[in-house]
């Protein structure tokens, strides 16, 4: 995928609403994006109906010959996409006026991004605010630091004294062969300060820098020793052995296990994936689900039924309070007093005084 900006591009469209852009062919004189693009490239686009009006950066396929707006730029619509209507509009590669570089009146230019460039590029004057990344050669007449050129020389493995530098007394540059390649090396520049610490700075045009003001040691690889009041790695770092206030640190740290408060737990062998967990002696064991129903006199399931060792449940939908129980296949049933004693053939206290006061009275 690359951005692709060519001349003489355009075709019309007759897309509705803010879906992506349909190519209906080229118009009269021009090509179309099919000639000059390829599948999943970009390009900066302009679509108008003489009217309304969308420019934008689009993604085009080959397949369907299509445009997606995949970012809006400018447009009629207060910068936003352009729902269209029904009609024929033209749809043609252009470069916004966002994305130009021009010269001010003084002839400068401004770049708020990055600027790369590749082959040979001849600057009469570039200043440059921020960092500068080069990823090859930098070739220059001269170079200053600070205002200060610097004309010495360093090949191979020389050392040099070069001129003091600012706020230091001493600065030696050594150059050191780097252990990772034996084709490359790396300066690493020895610097006393000139304050009232009297501390020596390291600093490296390879894989080490040490800045003396802050104490900050930046490394990406670096074998040796390093000894700093103060230090602040903001990466990785790399060493066969290490010590803190004069006491190895080794790979393992030393840890309390046990099931005591604030003591790391451990576990014994043979724990596995929806185990429950029990403590065993100063371990976690893992325990199944069948064990753990062992080991609290559980069963895993219950057979109801109204047979010996069913669990009985209550069979009935409309069971109320001082009811009777009465068992049916399924469990128990909920019984009212008079269903009870309807259920059993018997009479009421009531019931049983009415019929013998009505036997006396029949007997006379």
């Amino acid at each position: 995928m690359a951005l692709v900006i060519s001349d003489r591009v355009k075709e019309t469209t007759t897309t509705t609403g803010t879906g992506t852009y349909t190519l209906g062919g080229a118009v009269a004189g021009f090509e179309t994006f099919t000639t000059n693009l390829s599948n999943s490239d970009t390009t900066y686009y302009c679509c108008t109906d003489g009217t309304d009006f969308e420019v934008g950066l689009g993604t085009f396929t080959s397949s369907g010959t299509t445009l997606a707006r995949t970012t809006v730029i400018s447009s009629s619509n207060s910068n936003n996409a352009v729902s269209w209507s029904s009609g024929t509009r033209t749809l043609f590669c252009t470069l916004p006026a966002t994305k130009t570089i021009v010269l001010d009146a003084s002839g400068n230019a401004s770049v708020g991004g990055t600027v790369t460039a590749t082959g040979t590029s001849v600057f009469t004057n570039l200043d440059i605010s921020g960092d500068v990344d080069i990823d090859g050669t930098l070739e220059a007449d001269a170079v200053t630091v600070n205002g200060t050129a610097l004309n010495t020389v360093i090949a191979g493995v020389t050392v040099t004294n070069a001129t003091n530098a600012t706020n230091a007394t001493n600065a030696t540059h050594v150059s050191v062969a780097d252990n990772e390649n034996a084709n490359e090396e790396n300066l690493i520049t020895f610097i006393e300060d000139a304050s009232a610490t009297g501390n020596v700075g390291l600093e490296s045009d390879g894989d080490f820098a040490y800045n003396p003001s802050t104490g900050t040691v930046s490394a990406t690889i670096f074998k040796g020793n390093i000894d700093a009041v103060d230090g602040d790695f903001d990466g990785t770092l790399e060493a066969d052995a290490i010590t803190l206030n004069g006491t190895a640190i080794t790979a393992t740290a030393t840890l309390s296990t046990g099931i005591s408060n604030t003591n790391v737990a451990q576990f014994t062998t043979g724990v596995a994936d929806d185990d429950f967990l029990r403590v065993d002696g100063t371990t976690i064991e893992g325990r199944s689900a069948a064990e753990v129903l062992s080991d609290i006199g559980g069963q895993a399931s219950l057979t109801f039924g109204i047979a010996n060792t069913n669990a009985v449940k209550v069979d009935h939908a409309s069971v109320a309070d001082d009811d009777f129980a009465r068992f049916t296949a399924n469990g128990l049933e909920g019984r009212s007093a008079s269903e009870t004693l309807s259920d059993i053939g018997g009479t009421s206290a009531t019931d049983a005084a009415n019929e013998a006061t009505a036997l006396a009275i029949a007997l006379g």
